[in-house]
């Protein structure tokens, strides 16, 4: 796997809109602002400002991924940052551009739909990607003083790094034991839909990280039950959790997500931990995909570093 150069303050940002167009309170001019008071350059592109396709709800596929691959050729841009989730960045797959990406290996930095992204990103150009904030939650990060350190210390991540929840969040152990691999995965519904298509995950001996939002409990059931009957969980050498906001179980309110996985996971072969803050919450740790990943069952620890 092929580890970025580390985005540096005077660098230049490109911000792209890979999924849902962006709403009338964020406009990109405001992101922009935000992110050059960071000290960064940044550049537009044009998925952030198209009109949406005659289905209303997304810019058409090929303006955004033309947004990616330019972000990727241009020698002017150190880094891409997507603004935000959403939904549809599936459409982006076939427009992808992945000789020119693995040819010149920048940061790629999002999470939630651009897991999407991610995976094909890690498994069709071997380019390690960030699995951090989108640029948007730029606007509102008052008070929030772990999320930018935290995606900074990711994307210069040197011989080794401790991966650390915020303050007041410890990281808990499901199963104990310890496991090595190159880390994969992101948002748990997003994953699953990759399953029996040509970008179906790989977890074959790695760390496979999952993570969701607004899902009920037994949504989430149904779909780790489908990882497990098609094999990826079970081909993974370990596995990492982070928190299911706004997971709700109405049937049971004292049953959430956390009493699910202790369930279904408790007696799983290798190590399993729980609540790695890199997910939808505040403030969240930013994951290097596809970096070489160690998680001890037993310390509670998860350490990442160049391969």
């Amino acid at each position: 796997m092929i580890f970025p150069c580390e985005l540096k303050r005077g660098g230049t940002v490109l911000l792209t809109a890979p999924s849902s167009p962006l709403v009338p309170d964020q406009p990109a001019e405001a992101i922009a602002e935000a992110v050059e008071r960071m000290g960064f350059r940044v550049k537009i592109g044009a998925s952030c400002t198209a009109r949406p396709s005659a289905s209303g709800y997304t810019v058409p596929p090929e303006i955004r991924a033309k947004d990616i691959n330019q972000g990727f050729a241009d020698p002017s841009i150190d880094a891409i940052w997507c603004v935000r989730g959403g939904e549809a960045a599936w459409q982006v797959l076939p427009y992808l551009d992945c000789a020119c990406i693995a040819a010149h290996p920048k940061p790629f930095i999002g999470f939630s739909d651009i897991t999407t992204l991610h995976l094909a990103i890690q498994q069709r150009c071997g380019l390690v990607t960030f699995h951090g904030p989108t640029a948007n939650r730029v606007l509102d990060w008052g008070g929030d003083n772990f999320s930018w350190p935290s995606l900074l210390a990711a994307m210069d991540l040197g011989k080794r790094r401790c991966i650390r929840n915020p303050p007041g969040e410890p990281i808990k152990i499901l199963r104990p034991g310890r496991a090595c691999g190159l880390l994969t995965g992101g948002n748990l519904s997003l994953v699953t839909h990759t399953i029996g298509t040509p970008g179906q995950i790989n977890a074959c001996g790695k760390i496979l990280f999952l993570e969701d939002v607004g899902e009920e409990v037994y949504a989430l059931e149904r779909m780790l039950n489908q990882l497990q009957r098609s094999g990826v969980l079970e081909s993974a050498a370990g596995l990492v959790f982070g928190p299911f906001s706004n997971c709700p179980n109405h049937r049971c309110a004292d049953y959430g997500p956390e009493e699910l996985l202790r369930d279904l996971f408790g007696h799983w072969p290798g190590p399993v931990l729980y609540n790695v803050r890199s997910a939808h919450c505040r403030p969240m740790v930013t994951l290097p995909l596809g970096a070489m990943c160690t998680i001890d069952g037993n310390a509670g620890t998860m350490t990442c570093r160049c391969i």
